[in-house]
Parts: structure tokens; sequence; C-alpha cells
């Protein structure tokens, strides 16, 4: 937690002691004087507890020495809390990650995160976490060699602390104050105050804590010149440490212990001890080399199955992609397809409705001839035309009056053949392709019958008899090869 930090970046168990005693004054528990606040809501429960957790895990890998976790943790955690303007979890989060940048040595940074904290907590008016932040800058001023604002800092927590914290938070302070004057040197001036700091420990029942301020009350007295009393709190802290398995403790007692020895010149005993404390500091550096390789080992699986993840994740991802990239390409194969069988079925339809139209307008074409003709004949009978036919220019002597004949005009005739066209595209093509010794006459009765005029309207048309017209059916017959019962005209209409 906050002061959780000061472990290794104090250079006295003084230190040490200070920063475990405000870890437990910043735990989760409801403080004193804390301003009360709304019921929070299921989601706002949900953020908060997302926060805690993660700021757990900053305090486990600040306490393993993992770092950068432990500020990938904290920045985690301030963002899980964020959604609550000002909120305490947010702000608790943000001092512990300043606490990280206080232990690996970025102490403008540090101080630069710490500071709008101390603001933010005396704008919600949290008496008990103003003075933790004040004991905590202070301790971010002095590792900077800025005194003067580490005595305001220590002076204004301390102040606090003593008059609104729990027993643990007051016992801080005076720790605190006290590390403050030892800094100093005012051994005499911070016996006092760690003396009430010891009764404030006992009081709140943190007996894990003990060992360690019998430890620095043991050193005070030493540097105060007062060996008997520093001895015995030293063996105190010694003993207590032994039983609760403290081995920082022991080491740094007997390491103390030894000092004493040698300062009233018991040089062999100073000798041994400090030869314990060596042992003892190399076992404990054993333990702690080998809890770093069994962390790097965890690390190092847990960045393999990282990985093992990433790379699955990728190749979903980019298995997707290539599905998704196949189903865009059916899709897309599949609309254009549709749109090109709207098109052409369009296109069919609009030319079915264009031929109909053609037809349409050839069969009206024909019956405007029909009795365009009619017209005429009826004129010439009573005018008494002369003989409409000119002798007939083909090779066959047989082809009659039929074959004498021209539909009215020239012009009339080209206009009737171009509609057709129109109407039965590469007809007349096909025609002259399967029977090419089929006459001009022949080729008209073709064209006349195949758009269903009767042999009355033909014979008007061209201006002879129904007779003629039957003479120039057989013979057509006859150079189509018709059969005897296959009908002429569903012949010319299905060809």
């Amino acid at each position: 937690m906050i002061i959780s930090t000061f472990w290794k970046s104090c250079a006295s168990v003084t230190g040490i002691l200070l920063s475990v005693f405000i870890l437990f004054s910043c735990s989760d528990t409801p403080r004193a004087n804390q301003p009360e606040t709304h019921v929070p809501s299921y989601e706002e429960l949900a953020d908060s507890v997302a926060s805690i957790r993660l700021n757990q895990l900053g305090d486990s890998a600040t306490y393993a020495g993992d770092y950068r976790q432990a500020i990938a943790y904290f920045q985690q955690s301030m963002d899980s809390a964020a959604v609550e303007a000002d909120s305490f979890p947010y702000y608790d989060s943000k001092l512990d990650l300043a606490c990280v940048y206080d232990r690996l040595g970025e102490l403008p940074k540090a101080i630069s995160i710490g500071e709008p904290v101390l603001e933010a907590f005396i704008r919600s008016g949290d008496s008990s976490r103003i003075g933790r932040t004040y004991a905590t800058l202070a301790a971010f001023y002095g590792h900077a060699g800025m005194k003067e604002q580490k005595m305001q800092a220590t002076q204004k927590g301390f102040d606090i602390l003593k008059q609104y914290g729990s027993e643990i938070e007051r016992c801080a302070a005076y720790n605190q104050l006290a590390f403050t004057y030892s800094d100093e040197g005012r051994w005499k001036e911070a016996i006092p105050l760690l003396d009430t700091a010891l009764m404030l420990m006992h009081a709140s029942g943190e007996v894990f804590l003990v060992p360690g301020m019998y430890l620095n009350m043991g050193d005070a007295y030493r540097h105060a010149g007062n060996l008997p009393e520093g001895s015995r709190y030293l063996q105190m802290a010694l003993q207590n440490a032994d039983s609760s398995g403290q081995i920082h403790v022991q080491a740094r007692a007997i390491e103390l212990l030894s000092l004493v020895a040698e300062t009233r010149g018991d040089h062999r005993t100073a000798l041994d001890l400090y030869r314990k404390s060596v042992g003892l500091k190399n076992s404990i550096l054993s333990e702690e080399k080998n809890k770093a390789v069994k962390t790097l080992e965890i690390q190092y699986q847990t960045r393999e199955k990282e990985q093992e993840i990433q790379v699955l994740r990728a190749r979903e991802q980019a298995s997707e992609a290539r599905r998704n990239l196949l189903l865009g390409i059916l899709f897309f194969v599949l609309g254009a397809i549709g749109a090109g069988l709207l098109y052409w079925r369009e296109k069919a339809k609009r030319s079915q409705q264009a031929l109909l139209h053609s037809r349409e307008q050839l069969q009206n074409f024909a019956q405007l001839l029909v009795a365009k003709n009619a017209r005429l004949l009826e004129l010439e009978q009573i005018a008494g035309p002369p003989h409409p036919f000119e002798p007939a220019e083909d090779d066959d002597p047989n082809s009659g009056d039929l074959y004498n004949f021209r539909i009215l005009t020239e012009k009339d005739w080209q206009t009737f053949k171009q509609q057709f066209e129109h109407s039965y595209p590469r007809y007349l093509h096909r025609l002259r392709m399967a029977f090419p010794d089929i006459t001009n006459a022949e080729e008209r009765l073709s064209l006349l019958l195949k758009i269903n005029l009767t042999r009355s309207e033909i014979a008007t048309m061209l201006g002879v008899s129904e007779s003629t017209i039957k003479k120039g059916r057989a013979r057509l017959r006859k150079r189509l090869a018709l059969a005897e019962r296959q009908s002429l005209e569903d012949f010319l209409q299905q060809f």
C-alpha cells in the first residue's frame, strides 16, 4: 500500500518499520472522520471491488520487487476507479503508484503524482487520508534531499493523524516524526516519539510490527549513548522476531548488538555477532534470489502462455478475416450474377416488347397496304386500268401472273421489307441459305404468309386473284419440298 514503498527506499530499519506501519494504516477498512457517502449502486460496487483487487495485486507486485508490473496494476486500478470523479479508490491507487516510482528512484515523478493526490484528499475532507499523504510526501521529499519541505509535510501529517487517525495511523505519525528527527541525528528527541509509537502499536493489536518497533527503540538508545537500554530493546526485538519468523529484523538486531559490543570493547562478541548477522543476511539474499528466480520462471511461463494465446488469437483473427473475405467475395459474385441476370432479364424483356411492338407495326403496315391496294383495284375497275403486271424476269416459264407483280410500289415493298427484318431478324437470310433457288415472288409470298395474312388479303395486296395465290402457294410448297399433309403456314411460322 501507500507507505509500503519505504521498505526498500529507506537506509535504516527505522524507515522499514515506518513503511510497515503506514502499510497497515492504508488498508481498505473504514477510516476515522471519513465523510459519509451515498449508498453505492451495484455497478459502483463492482467498479470498487475491481479497483481494490487490482490495488492488492499492485501491492503484491511491489512487495515482490516487480515494480513495472506494480505500475501496470495501479494504473489499471486507477482506470477502474476513474468512473467516479474524485473517488477514493482512484487516488489511493494513484498514491500507491507514486510510491512505486519512489522505489525506482524516480523522485520528481513520484512527487508530481503525489502532490495532486494530497490536493484531492484535502478537497474531500478525509483527515486520515490527508495525514497519511503528508507523511508519504515527507518521505519523498526526504529521499529527494528537500529538507524544508520534508519537515513541513512531516509536521502537518503528524498534527492531523495525532488528532484524527486511528491507533495504528497515530503510531505511524509518531514514528514518521521520530524518523525525521533521527535522520538529522536528533536521537534524544526521537526516543519519546518512538516510545509513544510503541505504546500505540501495542494498543492497536498489530503484534507483528512490534519486533520492528523494538529494533527502532534499541537503535535510538544506542545512538543516544544509553547502551544498556539499547541492548535491552535489541534483545527484545531479536526474541520477538525469532518467534514470528522475521529474519530481516533478526539480522539487523544482531548487527546492532554487534555494534553495541564493539562500543563496549567486547570485540570477540562483536565479531561473533557480526558473523551471525552476515550468515542470516546471506540466507535472506539466497531466499530472495530463489524467490526472484521462481518469479522470473513464473513470469516467463506466463509470457509464453500469453504469447501462445496471442498467436492463437492472431490465427483465429486471420482465419476469420479470410472467411469474411471469402464470404465478401461470394456475396459480391452472387450480387454481380444477380444484377447481371436482372439486367439481361430486363434487356430480354425490353427486346421482347420491342419485337412485339415491331411485329404489331408490321401487321398494321401490311393491313394498310392491303387497304391501299384494295382501294387502287377499286379505282382501276371504275377507270378501266391497264394490265398491272410487267413480263416476269424469271427463268421459270410457269411462274404465271404471281411472278409478274410488285407490291404496289417499290418504295412500299422496301418499307415492308425493312419492317419485316425488324420484326423477324435474319429470317430472310436463313430462308435464302436454306433454299438458295427461291425466287423473289416466292420470297414475297413467304413473307406475307409469315405474318398470317389470309389468301384474300394477299391477293388484294398483290393485286391478283385468289386462284393466282393458290397457284403460287403450290409452287412455293414444291420449292420448300413440303410433304402433302404438311401445312405451309405452320412450316413458315416455325422456320
